[in-house]
């Protein structure tokens, strides 16, 4: 399986950046340990259906590349999609769809094609291991977490949902899209953030102990990651992905769970 990463403007001086290395993450005793290729930065307006090229950086020497937001002019909840790439693709300035980045599988042992993704506040950071599956930026769907990784028990913590969309086709139209918080108990809607394909939806919530949130769009795929932090310079950064709905089920048929577990409670939401 090959994937993007991604770069987000999140807005309150947070940066994000994507390392990847060189290196093949698994690989059998005899194989090559690393692999050439190059990386490739695209973005694309709110107004654009077309994918404007920012960047194109090689490895050299390196074994490892680091990518960041504040390198380039990113409005609040604008993307830039980060794609390992063959060295000889040439990369327009424009597109209307995103090359299908390169699998870094080079033999029969199994690899997680993940890069680090972080964020950064003054000084604070916190990052993960995560990616953006190809497979998942060529379908629409919906949207559906129950996480509570952004509970905090202190009243002046900022928590955050930042839903990530990447659309890889070509796009003929950007309809508004809708990403709801409702509660899961009486499933009556919160509030709700307007944003469109090939962006970030970034929902701003405040803490309660009496409120179980549930979060979903009928609209849209997307990676959601939960951040964290208190308004002051010197606070802490706490950044959390969610998995898939299919991670609470086990076996062969754990995307049927998902469907049905989705189906449920999309119908139940409004």
């Amino acid at each position: 399986m090959s994937n993007y990463f991604f770069l987000v403007n999140v807005g309150d001086d947070i940066n994000s950046y994507v390392r990847i290395s060189k290196f093949i993450p698994n690989l059998r005793g005899k194989s090559v340990s690393k692999i050439d290729f190059k990386i490739a930065v695209y973005t694309q307006t709110v107004e654009s259906l077309f994918w404007n090229k920012l960047d194109e950086l090689y490895f050299m020497n390196n074994s490892n590349v680091e990518i960041r937001s504040s390198d380039y002019k990113l409005s609040v909840g604008q993307i830039a999609v980060v794609i390992p790439c063959e060295t000889s693709l040439k990369l327009p300035k424009k597109v209307l769809a995103l090359p299908k980045p390169i699998s870094r599988k080079i033999d029969t042992a199994p690899v997680s094609e993940r890069a680090a993704i972080g964020f950064e506040r003054f000084g604070a950071f916190s990052s993960y291991q995560g990616d953006y599956p190809y497979q998942m930026s060529t379908v629409k769907g919906t949207f559906l977490s129950f996480d509570s990784l952004f509970f905090q028990p202190d009243e002046n913590v900022i928590n955050k949902l930042v839903l990530v969309n990447i659309f890889s086709k070509k796009l003929t139209e950007k309809p508004k899209l809708y990403l709801n918080i409702a509660d899961s108990i009486s499933k009556n809607k919160i509030n709700h953030e307007v944003f469109y394909n090939n962006s970030a939806a970034i929902l701003e919530f405040t803490y309660s102990r009496d409120l179980s949130n549930v979060f979903y769009s009928k609209d849209c795929v997307g990676i959601p990651i939960y951040i964290s932090y208190q308004k002051k310079k010197s606070s802490n950064l706490s950044i959390e992905h969610a998995h898939p709905p299919s991670e609470f089920f086990y076996g062969d048929n754990k995307f049927l769970g998902q469907q049905a577990l989705k189906n449920k409670w999309l119908h139940l939401l409004k």
